[in-house]
């Protein structure tokens, strides 16, 4: 019986389906394989950002005022304090908060019936006295009488010499006490007249012309002025003018003087601006947490008497003021392109400092010149910052070497004498290597003399300091040498090859790329600073 071939399709078929994916899962890797390239062709084709712009201000003509900024409070130009001389309670107060007052007027009344009494009892004290005087004179003209009546006796020999000396003595005796009888009237009528003068300071009164500005008393109050005079009021003479009291700080205060002009504003009236006059610096410091500070005197005009005594001010001293002058925003002189800025390599060998060449090599020692610039940079960085290709590098480093040579032996042995001459060999050398840089070289070398002048002292002449900006022309910034005058922290005066309408950088523009070299100390790399 012949069997039949057992059928082998399913169990050779069934492997081959197990190795295949489902579909589901092909479409799923297929849509995911379209959607990583669609967004690698979005971020290939998408627009880049666009780089920062230059942020530019045009060059302006007008005033520039510079000024110290302080804090401060107003008062009158007089206040006086009104108090009592005398002890006694308050009967009347005819007088409140602001009234205007005149010199005499009563303000106010204490009790006087103790002065009257004592007035009174003055008076009859007096009077007694004066009675004191005349039975005296009485007594003395007894006396005298008596007197003569026994010198005419004793002259005719009937009475005795002792009879005539005791006569004599009373009528004297008599005489002494007249003259102490009416120096008890005298003394009793001075007692009268300071009673009479305390009854009369019962009565408080306005010693100026002026403006109640505070009142301490109420009718009823007692007042004790037996160890000082008590302040019942308060009188400001003439609010038409105020004292502006300004607190300047020590950094400050050398700039202030007598005659400048001040303007401030108070937090009852922001948008108006008050002027006044320094009248006062004084001497006379003040510390508070370390902090010296001195007071300043100002004399203002309070225009329609809104101005009240107390008031915070908010002052600006006008230390200088100049108008029409040539003025370019503060940010503009801050501002300088990443290639001019001083690189952050150090020198790390050679003479004077010099810095490796990347060949290996080193420039010259005269590139050095320690001190020369002023501002710290030495020869061979100032090099690098100009980007000299090997033919330039070597020409420079042989005029810097020649100039710092002459230097050295012109000035030896005196340090001053010798910084001064390597300022000037630095400035001789960058004049003679000027022919032998291409225009970007030459705009770069401006913008670094400026520098150096300005770090250096630069000498200030006229007050004004070297100083450079950067003025946009066809989209790249060009170095401009300018003389820096007075600032009002906004604005600043400068003079030279700019004029109105040109417009400075004040910011933006491209931002410098940080990169790591080898070859730095310690295995480290130096930072260099590339567009």
């Amino acid at each position: 019986m012949t069997q039949s071939p057992e059928p082998m399709s399913l169990n050779t078929a069934s492997p081959r389906r197990r190795g295949r994916l489902p579909r589901p899962v092909l479409y799923g890797l297929a849509a995911l394989a379209v959607l990583i390239a669609g967004f690698a062709g979005w971020q290939l084709l998408k627009p880049k950002a666009p780089k920062d712009p230059y942020r530019t201000e045009a060059v302006t003509q007008g005033d520039i005022t510079k000024s110290v900024s302080a804090s401060g409070s107003l008062q009158a130009l007089v206040t006086v304090d009104v108090g009592s001389q005398i002890s006694g309670q308050i009967l009347q107060v005819f007088v409140d908060f602001n009234d205007q007052v005149r010199r005499g007027q009563v303000l106010a009344t204490l009790d006087p019936q103790t002065y009257v009494s004592r007035l009174r009892q003055g008076q009859a004290e007096i009077a007694a006295r004066q009675a004191s005087v005349a039975q005296a004179r009485a007594q003395a003209a007894q006396a005298q009488a008596a007197y003569n009546r026994t010198r005419s006796l004793y002259d005719q020999g009937i009475m005795a010499r002792a009879a005539l000396d005791t006569a004599e003595a009373a009528w004297k005796s008599a005489r002494a006490n007249v003259q102490a009888a009416e120096a008890g009237v005298t003394q009793s009528r001075a007692a009268l007249a300071i009673t009479q003068t305390d009854l009369g300071r019962t009565k408080i009164v306005a010693p100026i012309d002026g403006v109640v500005i505070s009142r301490t008393i109420e009718p009823g109050n007692t007042v004790a002025a037996s160890l000082s005079a008590p302040v019942l009021f308060q009188i400001a003479q003439d609010l038409s003018k105020l004292e502006v009291k300004i607190t300047v700080d020590e950094a400050d205060i050398g700039q202030v003087q007598e005659g400048q002009a001040v303007r401030f504003t108070v937090d009852a009236f922001p948008d108006e601006t008050y002027t006044g006059v320094v009248t006062q610096v004084r001497k006379q410091p003040e510390t508070s947490a370390n902090v010296v500070a001195y007071i300043v005197i100002a004399q203002a005009d309070n225009p329609g008497g809104r101005l009240m005594p107390g008031m915070t001010a908010n002052a600006d001293i006008v230390l200088e003021r100049r108008t029409g002058v040539l003025k370019v925003p503060a940010a503009a002189l801050r501002w300088s392109p990443p290639d001019a800025a001083p690189r952050a390599q150090r020198s790390t060998g050679g003479p004077m400092g010099a810095a490796p060449q990347a060949g290996g090599g080193r420039q010259g020692s005269g590139a050095g010149g320690g001190g020369g610039q002023g501002g710290g940079m030495r020869g061979a960085r100032v090099l690098e910052q100009l980007d000299l290709d090997a033919g330039q590098k070597q020409k420079a480093e042989a005029i810097f070497a020649e100039a710092m040579s002459k230097a050295r032996a012109a000035a030896s042995g005196d340090q001053r004498a010798q910084r001064q001459a390597m300022r000037a060999a630095m400035q001789e050398a960058l004049t003679k290597i000027e022919p032998i840089l291409k225009p970007a070289q030459k705009e770069k070398l401006i913008a670094l003399r400026a520098r150096m002048a300005s770090a250096g002292g630069g000498g200030r002449q006229g007050g004004f300091t070297s100083g450079v900006v950067y003025v946009l022309r066809e989209g790249k910034p060009v170095a401009v040498p300018v003389q820096v005058g007075a600032s009002d922290g906004s604005f600043t005066q400068v003079r030279g090859e700019l004029k109105p309408g040109d417009q400075v950088i004040t910011g933006g523009g491209p931002r410098p790329k940080v990169e790591a070299r080898p070859g730095g100390p310690m295995g480290g790399g130096n930072v260099r600073v590339r567009m």
